[in-house]
Formats: structure tokens, C-alpha cells, sequence
């Protein structure tokens, strides 16, 4: 069984398996187990991950949408009531005007207005990621 830090380490890495585990444990117990964890960083091979995952299937638009308002914020965005203190997430600082363009793109899906990602966007943002 995957401890909260090991699944918080793997979403950081671009795993979406564990979103269901992110969002079911209370935010009291994500922030010890982040308190454990190096300096948590995003770098453009997660992105990668998440836009092959959802690619081939293996998520939905909803689970990439959560994974990048909790890579985005340090929280999933609707999740926490009252005043929230974020987990410490940075991003690759090589990379990050790249990375914060894209996480803030998919953490759009679902807007009413620019919240649909199509394909061909998808692919354009994987190639530039993988540049």
C-alpha cells in the first residue's frame, strides 16, 4: 500500500492514479505528509505524463483538470473549505514559464468559457514539452 507521501511524490511526477487518495484524505493529513517530502517540483517530463495519460485514455478531462489545480495551487481547488494553507509545490525553474502556461491551460478545463482542450491543442502542448 502507497503511503500518502509516496502518492503526493507520484502526482508531482505526473501519476494520476492517486487523485482519488489526494482528494479522499483531509488536508490536515496532506500537509504532514508533504512536511516529510524534499522540495516537491514540477518539471516538464510530468506534464508530458499527464498529456499521454489522458491521451490514451487512462483519465479523464475532470482528473487532469484536478491534478492541475493541485499543481497549480497546492490544494484541488473546490475540495477545502475556509482558509486553506497550500503544499509547497514549485516548478522547474529551466522550464517555468513553460510549465505555469501549461498548468494553467489545463487547470481551465471545464470553464464555461476556454474550458475545452481539443486534440490537436493536446498535441501541440506535448510536442512543445517534449522539445
Amino acid at each position: 500500500m502507497k503511503t500518502l507521501e509516496m502518492t503526493i511524490t507520484a502526482i508531482v511526477a505526473g501519476d494520476l492514479s492517486g487523485i482519488p487518495v489526494l482528494k479522499a484524505a483531509s488536508h490536515a493529513d496532506l500537509l504532514d505528509a508533504a512536511a516529510r517530502l524534499p522540495q516537491l517540483t514540477i518539471a516538464r517530463p510530468a506534464l508530458a505524463k499527464v498529456l499521454k495519460s489522458w491521451r490514451s485514455g487512462h483519465c479523464s478531462a475532470d482528473v487532469v483538470q484536478q491534478w492541475a489545480s493541485f499543481a497549480r495551487r497546492g490544494y484541488i481547488a473546490g475540495g477545502v473549505r475556509g482558509a486553506v494553507r497550500p503544499i509547497d509545490i514549485e516548478y522547474d525553474a529551466l522550464d517555468e514559464n513553460l510549465i505555469v502556461e501549461v498548468i494553467g491551460r489545463l487547470d481551465e478545463i471545464g470553464d464555461i468559457i476556454d474550458g475545452e482542450v481539443d486534440d490537436n491543442e493536446r498535441e501541440a502542448m506535448l510536442r512543445i514539452l517534449e522539445a
